[in-house]
């Protein structure tokens, strides 16, 4: 019967081409990605501000900044330091002020106990004298924080009125607003009324906008508001500052304004290593330069 013999073999050729076809399909499944190859991590152990040192940090074997080292222009030399600790979170919990006098004694001037609550953080502290071996007395901060646990404000935006024989009132503050992780406007206010004084008014406001680069000091800031006001801290104008250097990213250009009216922005430019996206140096403008050092630990 030639059409059985037909149909067979039409049977037969077609179970071929599937045999095939499921054969095809399984020689195109695709090999494991190999694994990304280990990041080196650059860790900022000092920033100078056009020229003269600024900040130092120290960090232990678990890469925690433990140190901040303030840099004595009169002496030219790192003197005084605070020494954080951190809970099982990585926040602060405890921040120690030590003095030095010529590198040669060393003594313990104030202890910062830390409380973190739903939008607060509480600092509790203990003042020391004579070395630090008697206690000249206790106070009790509060600064803000959002939902996200971000520095938001300290000081007080509430009026504030003198007495017993000094009249007058105050407001200073300086407040923290984000976009994200980073740093979207900063405004340091400092307003003092004293009867029979000439009444003080500094007030300074800057909005930023920032990049893709991360900022390598960023995760150390983000989970210590206190080494955030050390870090972004003017020592020349307390009320002005660097308050970008606490956000994720590096900045790509600030507005400045001030209580007289006057604004200005400022581009920022950066010259970065050759093995690095990171910043060996930042020019706010054409006036503020801020260096870098880094401590490199190499992937394995």
């Amino acid at each position: 019967m030639p059409y059985r013999s037909t149909y067979v073999l039409y049977l037969f050729a077609v179970i071929l081409l599937l045999t095939h076809s499921c054969q095809c399909k399984k020689e195109h499944v695709d090999p494991p990605q190999p694994p990304a190859p280990p990041q080196d991590t650059w860790l900022v152990t000092s920033i100078s501000l056009n020229g003269i040192p600024k900040d130092s940090f120290v960090y232990n074997d678990q890469q925690q900044l433990v140190q901040h080292w303030d840099y004595n222009t009169s002496y030219r030399q790192w003197q005084n330091y605070v020494v954080f600790s951190y809970n099982a979170d990585g926040y602060v919990k405890m921040a120690r002020y030590y003095n030095e006098n010529d590198n040669t004694t060393k003594s313990l001037s104030q202890q910062d106990s830390l409380a973190w609550t739903s939008g607060k953080l509480w600092v509790y502290t203990t003042r020391y004298r004579d070395m630090g071996a008697g206690i000249s007395g206790y106070d009790t901060t509060l600064l803000l924080v959002n939902t996200n646990r971000q520095f938001t404000l300290s000081g007080s935006k509430d009026t504030f009125i003198f007495n017993q024989g000094i009249y007058g009132d105050m407001v200073r503050f300086k407040e923290y607003t984000y976009l994200q992780q980073d740093v979207r406007q900063f405004t340091g206010h400092n307003y003092v009324n004293v009867i029979g004084a000439p009444t003080i008014l500094e007030e300074y406001r800057y909005t930023m906008t920032y990049g893709s680069q991360v900022n390598a000091l960023y995760r150390f800031l983000v989970k210590n508001p206190l080494l955030i006001q050390l870090v972004t801290a003017d020592l020349q104008n307390t009320w002005k500052g660097f308050p970008y250097l606490a956000s994720e990213h590096y900045v790509n250009s600030v507005r400045y304004e001030d209580a007289a009216g006057t604004q200005t922005t400022l581009p920022v430019t950066y010259t970065p290593f050759d093995t690095s996206a990171y910043p060996k140096e930042q020019l706010i403008g054409q006036n503020t330069s801020i260096s870098y050092r880094y401590q490199i630990i190499r992937g394995k």
